[in-house]
């Protein structure tokens, strides 16, 4: 992938989803609690989201972030019981102006998650690259921020 803006846009079915970015360090965790970027804080270091989608500025992302993962999870509020399964899904499209286009469908969640790690924007050499991952949390976001190093009481 070039250094470029990239978007990465989630269309979900079956329930309504929230999307949102973490920036990363090298060692897995945030920075600050400010490295989650999501609809009360929709902008944060070259990273913004809107709706159902995320853009990242790669050229303004700050040297010590070596990725962003972008976070799809259902809106409990909207749909208390929802899980992701066979009947709820999510892909991502990822696209560059200079023309790159992927996109992932992650096999189907069977164990009650409602977050997931959709994909993940890495640094490589000098450049970046993507990652699909599609790892579901069971545990809900408290459990996936916290893995991330985020205090949720702040």
């Amino acid at each position: 992938m070039a250094t470029e803006p990239t978007t990465v846009r989630i269309t979900a079915t079956g329930a309504p989803v929230d999307v949102s970015a973490v920036l990363l360090a090298r060692n897995g965790k945030v920075r600050m609690d400010q490295d989650l970027v999501f609809y009360n804080h929709p902008s944060h270091e070259g990273v913004r989201v809107g709706g159902d989608t995320v853009v990242a500025e790669l050229s303004l992302v700050p040297d010590d972030i070596a990725s962003i993962a972008i976070i799809v999870s259902i809106d409990l509020d909207a749909q208390p019981t929802a899980v992701f399964d066979q009947h709820t899904l999510w892909q991502a499209d990822i696209t560059q102006p200079s023309g790159t286009q992927l996109s992932f469908v992650p096999g189907r969640f069977s164990s009650g998650e409602t977050v997931t790690i959709a994909v993940e924007l890495y640094r490589h050499g000098t450049g970046w690259k993507a990652r699909a991952v599609g790892q579901g949390y069971d545990t809900g976001l408290a459990g996936l921020v916290t893995d991330y190093g985020i205090d949720v009481e702040a």
